[in-house]
């Protein structure tokens, strides 16, 4: 399996976001997200995929670290935004469909934002590029529902 990993923040210094997977096929875009993440020291960790089979190949090992959210593109080879969601809703069940999922696409086809709108895990759309605030957005989400109880470790 090829991912990137890479550890901005410890835990035991508690990051607004502990764990965040990147899926997007392109190289240079995670490039610049890896140094947007970075600089808004809001994330403790990133799994940075180029494709959506290892992500969810990732998501079904039992021993993986917990994902807090999910940076995920629509446009990919073989398998896109939209499979990927499919896929780990009907794999993983609970344990998926209780994570954070954005969409960040450069899509404008307001098709796409309907059809993300019918997964229960996907909390975001959002139009590329990624900007702090959209990270902002995800750690007050997750503080948020982390103190109502109903954000859970998947």
């Amino acid at each position: 399996m090829t991912y990137e990993v890479y550890k901005f923040i410890p835990n035991d210094e508690n990051p607004a976001i502990r764990n965040l997977m990147v899926v997007d096929d392109n190289k240079v875009d995670q490039m610049i997200y890896r140094r947007i993440i970075k600089r808004s020291g809001l994330v403790g960790q990133v799994l940075q995929f180029l494709s959506a089979e290892e992500a969810l190949i990732h998501l079904r090992r039992v021993d993986r670290a917990s994902v807090d959210a999910i940076l995920l593109d629509i446009n990919m080879p073989r398998m896109d935004g939209f499979e990927f969601l499919a896929a780990a809703t009907d794999e993983l069940g609970d344990s998926f469909t209780r994570m954070l999922v954005v969409m960040l696409t450069t899509s404008l086809d307001p098709g796409d934002e309907a059809r993300a709108s019918q997964f229960s895990v996907v909390k975001e759309y959002l139009n590329k590029p990624l900007v702090q605030n959209h990270l902002l957005q995800i750690a007050e989400y997750l503080a948020r529902n982390a103190t109502k109880g109903t954000h859970t470790e998947g």
